[in-house]
């Protein structure tokens, strides 16, 4: 199977999103209350941006593969946007937990979760419609 670039990309970006999660939850619990300014906080907003950024880069993961088994058209782009909104989700919610943690801006933390919960969305759209333009929908 050939992929795409835009594949290709999207599985790099979810791999390294999934390494860095990895890396930080590591952190946080191995003096992560020490080095934060925001101590017990911290460790506490870590585990919460870990989880999500761990989940959602699976998610763009997933979403990803998903769009590379539709036929062109408009389910698989909706879906390669929805694979795009979730990587933005893992990138800015978690992002803005780490900076507050460190007594920075958490500016990008709703964009993040807007961008995570538009994304699920459009995945659930996609799916739709590729049901719908199935070619043979008697046959499943």
């Amino acid at each position: 199977m050939t992929l795409s670039r835009f594949a290709v990309g999207m599985y790099i970006f979810g791999a390294l999103s999934a390494l860095i999660s990895v890396a930080l939850a590591a952190l946080t619990s191995h003096g992560l209350a020490n080095l934060a300014p925001a101590g017990d906080a911290a460790v506490e907003w870590f585990k919460i941006a870990t989880d999500f950024q761990m989940s959602h880069a699976l998610g763009l993961i997933l979403v990803t593969a998903i769009a590379e088994q539709l036929a062109v058209g408009r389910p698989r782009m909706l879906m390669s946007a929805a694979a795009v909104l979730l990587g933005a989700g893992a990138l800015l919610f978690p992002a803005g937990l780490y900076s507050l943690s460190f007594g920075g801006p958490v500016f990008s933390a709703p964009w993040g979760g807007t961008a995570a919960m538009a994304g699920w969305a459009l995945f659930a759209v996609a799916a739709g419609l590729a049901l719908k333009s199935k070619p043979d929908a008697t046959a499943d």
